[in-house]
């Protein structure tokens, strides 16, 4: 019989731990201003360098902001560069195109019956000209960055903030899972047109706010190009 040995966390981890802990339990919430250095470390019982390396690691996390001549805050607002990274680099890392199109269909299919309710005036507007493009454009780079504003302007019409998060901690590698597809399937002029009708039928069912219609044109666009990509690894 074995043990495996134990091993003490790091100080610097335990700090960052009772942060997390202070705003699990709402002891913490967005813009509230942390204790300085010298107090965290007071208070805590650690030295300011256990602190200082605590609070750079959740700086780079995005979750701490430090303003000169201020303090260092809970942020408010989180920089999707580093928020959506770590799952985005997991994403990329697991390299398994199907389990990505799967999540994807989920993630696009709700976002878009929520746009159906959720969608503003201006945000629709977007949609439109979106719209247009894919109608007027006809270079497959052009079209593909279309492509991937139109469903991300649907993402952020869903209003619900942590859905967004979920698409964006995925839009790197979606973005490309887009390119790859539309290049793939426009090579066949049949589908461009294919694709250009399905994306109406979906903007003209957020704008008409039909929550279900919304749900299965986009769900229709899913399997669509789903099926695209298995014809494409079977050929």
């Amino acid at each position: 019989m074995e043990f495996q040995q134990i091993f003490t966390p790091k100080i610097y981890e335990l700090v960052i731990a009772q942060i997390k802990e202070m705003i699990y339990h709402k002891k913490l919430v967005k813009g509230d201003k942390l204790p300085s250095e010298r107090e965290l470390a007071s208070q805590l019982g650690v030295s300011r360098t256990a602190v200082r390396e605590a609070l750079r690691s959740l700086g780079m996390l995005g979750l701490i902001v430090s303003r000169h001549g201020e303090g260092t805050f809970v942020a408010s607002a989180f920089p999707e560069e580093k928020l959506f990274e770590p799952l985005s680099l997991i994403f990329m890392l697991e390299d398994n195109p199907e389990e990505l199109a799967e999540v994807r269909a989920m993630l696009e299919i709700q976002c878009a019956a929520l746009a159906a309710e959720r969608a503003s005036a201006e945000e629709l507007s977007l949609l439109g000209a979106c719209i247009q493009d894919f109608q007027y454009s006809q270079e497959g780079p052009r079209l593909a960055e279309v492509d991937k504003n139109f469903h991300t302007l649907i993402a952020k019409a869903s209003h619900n903030t942590l859905l967004y998060y979920l698409y964006s901690s995925i839009h790197e590698v979606v973005s490309h899972h887009i390119v790859d597809m539309r290049y793939l399937i426009i090579s066949d002029p049949r589908n461009s047109k294919i694709l250009a009708e399905q994306h109406l039928k979906i903007y003209e069912s957020i704008a008409a706010g039909n929550v279900l219609g919304a749900n299965q044109t986009m769900a229709e666009h899913m399997r669509f190009v789903r099926s695209k990509y298995e014809q494409s690894i079977e050929g």
